[in-house]
């Protein structure tokens, strides 16, 4: 049960769904990159590293391209830089200090391209998406479960994928 973000192209119907989604023609081997920011984590759990918090990272990625029905596969580029940019559409792993109080992380879509009309219909191109997790990772060790599943979680919404009413990996935390 996953709900990619949707548009209209109309205020009248017929209501007919766009959805956002990267465009795999446009993606070398339909394999969109995504690259972690050389700023990692100030604050680590006991006994973690960077190096665990990268591994876990690309592991959740990695759940990704186990959903049979996708033909997007994701993939490890790298370390990003402060202003890096990219030639094809990509995906950005940040460690901010700006999440507000209670958030554990956030994903999305951070710049979509004008609608592309193809023979399977339309659909907004995703050009670059974010996952933004806090610096102070103290309270969440990459070993744990939670890491993961909140790691895999905000990579849904970096494809594209909203929250789901049925429980899974994009259902909130809490079902």
């Amino acid at each position: 049960a996953y709900y990619h973000f949707t548009h209209f192209q109309t205020r009248t119907g017929p209501f007919t769904p766009v959805y956002e989604r990267f465009d795999t023609s446009a993606l070398p081997n339909k394999t969109v990159s995504f690259y972690i920011s050389e700023q990692g984590p100030t604050q680590l759990a006991a006994g973690d590293s960077t190096a665990a918090v990268i591994s876990q990272l690309r592991a959740a990625a990695n759940a990704w391209n186990a959903v049979d029905t996708s033909e997007l596969k994701l993939a490890f580029g790298g370390q990003s830089t402060a202003g890096m940019t990219a030639n094809t559409p990509w995906i950005e792993v940040e460690f901010t200090d700006e999440l507000p109080p209670g958030i554990i992380a956030a994903g999305g879509i951070v710049t979509r391209l004008d609608p592309v009309t193809t023979p399977n219909g339309t659909f907004v191109p995703i050009s670059k998406s974010l996952l933004r997790l806090p610096r102070n990772l103290s309270n969440r060790a990459s070993s744990s479960e939670a890491f993961f599943l909140t790691a895999v979680h905000e990579f849904g919404h970096t494809l594209g994928l909203q929250h789901s009413w049925t429980s899974g990996v994009m259902s909130t935390e809490v079902t």
